[in-house]
């Protein structure tokens, strides 16, 4: 069996999915993205200028920069049918889009300190398995961070501690694959009987430990984020679960900033299509 697919298994609802990239489709499509946003109430400390996304140790992300890499998702063919969906459904996924371009910018950033700072070497990105994923070309400014992202995450993970996680961290993990399930009329088994299963999995203690050590560089390094993109926060995955129609990722969220409080729900790398 593939990893946990025995205890905590998910089967397609009988409410299956259409297939083929339809409008609907599409607005789904754009659920593969690595960035996940919820705000509180809260003002920033960001010391924020005029055309700033962000500052990472002082050093600026501009703006410009993030519109540069949304562009290179909206005007990929798979997400043009974005542009005809309703209002409310194409502001939304469009503000997703421009979220998840932000948060792979911080992130990519930030994962090269954390680098460098452990003394371990990043193996080069596998940007065709994450252009198959997004359904976007490998050329990609989105696929291109995004990629090395992952790459630099699963080496960290890999030297990281396997410290046991706390009940808190399970929840969250669960959670977020009762979320994912639910979303793509999937379901999971209860909390009760998935919970030990998920604890005493490697991947989730050296998940749990890498959010701390990015939570510590975090501080280091003065990541400040403009209130423009709320209390950003980066999955990390921690646990796989296989089903029919694909896998779905138990995650730890890091938050990346703070800022204003109205609740944007961002992409997450683990929806369907169809």
């Amino acid at each position: 069996m593939t990893e946990h697919s025995r205890t905590l298994r998910a089967g397609r609802s009988r409410r299956s999915g259409r297939r083929g990239l339809t409008r609907r489709g599409a607005v789904r499509l754009a659920a593969v993205f690595a960035a996940s946003a919820a705000v509180v109430a809260g003002a920033t400390a960001c010391n924020v200028q005029p055309g700033a996304a962000a500052f990472i140790d002082g050093n600026r992300i501009t703006q410009a920069q993030v519109d540069d890499v949304f562009q290179s998702i909206i005007d990929a063919p798979a997400y043009q049918s974005v542009q005809q969906a309703p209002d409310g459904s194409r502001q939304q996924t469009i503000a997703n889009m421009r979220t998840s371009a932000a948060g792979a910018l911080i992130m990519h950033q930030l994962t090269q300190r954390v680098a460098a700072d452990e003394h371990i070497e990043i193996p080069p990105a596998n940007y065709a398995a994450l252009a198959r994923q997004t359904k976007l070309p490998e050329s990609s400014k989105y696929v291109r961070l995004e990629a090395e992202n992952q790459a630099a995450i699963n080496t960290l993970r890999n030297a990281a501690w396997n410290t046991a996680p706390d009940d808190q961290a399970v929840r969250e993990i669960y959670d977020s694959l009762a979320t994912q399930a639910n979303q793509n009329q999937l379901s999971i088994v209860p909390y009760e009987k998935a919970a030990p299963e998920i604890k005493k999995t490697p991947k989730v203690g050296q998940t749990a430990a890498l959010r701390g050590t990015f939570q510590g560089a975090i501080k280091k390094y003065h990541v400040d984020v403009s209130p423009r993109y709320g209390q950003l926060e980066y999955p990390l995955d921690a646990f796989t679960v296989q089903t029919q129609r694909g896998p779905l990722s138990g995650q730890l969220q890091l938050q990346l900033g703070e800022g204003s409080p109205d609740v944007v729900h961002v992409v997450s790398t683990n929806g369907f299509t169809g």
